[in-house]
């Protein structure tokens, strides 16, 4: 395991008869920082390092479950560590296309508190717009340096597929022909193996908030955060792995207030 990818390219450096593979994944939150690490691998001719890149794009994914027509959404809290490299500004289009309001929200309890009141103020409001609750952080347009280093190095793919969601067109990143020679799926003959999600597995649904998390039929018994099936639940970050450690009682009280 490494911190970062220069991490990476280190073992490299560090063992020239072998060969090191990166594996790159994440928003464009960590996109850069892989970037610049093939940068650096190309400036300095570290022949031995590749990277297989499996970085996705958020917008794409955001637009594909806007336009499920089972969508039960009222508004989004925008992800601030997404936002501090592409800033606000290609969130417009929710508040402008669909008619949903967004916050670009902070990480610290009150950065989330405040962003759900901002939320709640523009439901009540009847406004549709996109707020940066997180502007200590979050400029507007992104950061130019580090979208710039994605742009040399990387190129849209024509399509990726998601686990709850499926193929999404143009929704991941992969690397330049410029830059072959740090891709993996070029050096190595990769096989083109799909793994299905189990249909037990509701994700999409809760994606979409047609389902709460604990109302999945896995949720909590097949499906723990020590024993994950789907997506929501593998990431400490997922919607089902934020309520099986934290919204337990939240559980409970939705139960009692049902029976009563």
């Amino acid at each position: 395991m490494v911190y970062s990818p220069l991490d990476a390219l280190k073992i490299a450096k560090r063992n020239p008869d072998r060969r090191v593979v990166f594996m790159a994944i994440g928003f464009e939150t960590t996109a850069p920082s892989t970037a610049m690490t093939v940068l650096r691998a190309a400036a300095e001719g570290i022949g031995n390092f590749s990277v297989f890149c499996n970085h996705v794009t958020i917008i794409p994914g955001i637009k594909a479950i806007l336009d499920s027509p089972d969508l039960r959404l009222d508004g989004f809290l925008g992800p601030g560590h997404v936002s501090t490299v592409i800033g606000c500004r290609p969130y417009e289009f929710i508040a402008a296309d669909y008619g949903k309001p967004l916050v670009c929200a902070g990480f610290e309890p009150l950065d989330v508190l405040q962003s759900v009141h901002m939320l709640l103020e523009q439901l009540d409001e009847g406004r549709s717009e996109v707020e940066n609750q997180y502007a200590r952080v979050v400029p507007w347009d992104g950061n130019p340096r580090a979208l710039e280093a994605i742009g040399k190095v990387m190129e849209l793919r024509p399509y990726f597929e998601w686990r709850g969601l499926g193929f999404i067109s143009h929704s991941a990143l992969r690397m330049r022909d410029e830059y072959a020679a740090f891709d993996a799926e070029r050096i190595f003959d990769l096989p083109g193996v799909r793994v299905a999600d189990p249909k037990a597995c509701q994700c999409g649904e809760v994606l979409k908030g047609v389902l709460k998390p604990w109302e999945c039929k896995v949720f909590g018994t097949a499906c723990t955060p020590e024993t994950p099936i789907g997506t929501c639940m593998v990431s400490s970050e997922g919607a089902c792995a934020a309520y099986y450690n934290f919204g337990r009682f939240t559980r409970e009280r939705v139960r009692e207030a049902t029976r009563a």
